[in-house]
């Protein structure tokens, strides 16, 4: 968290359809070829997907065990200012959670990223694939 933090991580937006996180433009997160670093992308976009989970678990009695196991990316345009990392698959980290906690095994699933600069291009699309065990 230290290192999201000295790269201005935010949290953008986070309900029952959607969480978003941004990143900032600067001299914190780009390369020497002044374009954000792929790894900072990576933060951002791993905060979209596992954010949702993450506030699930406060909310539950049971532990909920949660690691990313593998993860993938595409990137598709320079990134440049700041940059939106997007999820839209809340209901579907929701509901394998409920599985993991009917069945006692573990889950797998991908939950994808979207990056979009400031005119809403795609920078980045990423697949997080989480484990969940409750």
């Amino acid at each position: 968290m230290p290192a999201a933090w000295f790269a201005g991580l935010r949290l953008d937006n986070i309900d029952d359809h959607e969480c978003s996180t941004s990143l900032p433009g600067g001299w914190r997160t780009q390369n020497p070829f002044k374009t954000m670093y792929w790894a900072v992308q990576g933060m951002g976009a791993e905060l979209a997907t596992g954010a949702v989970p993450f506030a699930i678990s406060r909310s539950m009695s049971e532990k909920l065990r949660m690691f990313v196991v593998g993860t993938e990316a595409k990137f598709v345009k320079r990134a440049k200012g700041r940059i939106k990392f997007t999820c839209d698959e809340i209901m579907k980290a929701r509901d394998a959670i409920e599985e993991s906690m009917e069945t006692g095994e573990s889950i797998e699933i991908d939950l994808h990223s979207v990056g979009r600069d400031n005119s809403g291009e795609v920078v980045s699309e990423w697949i997080f694939r989480w484990n969940f065990l409750v």
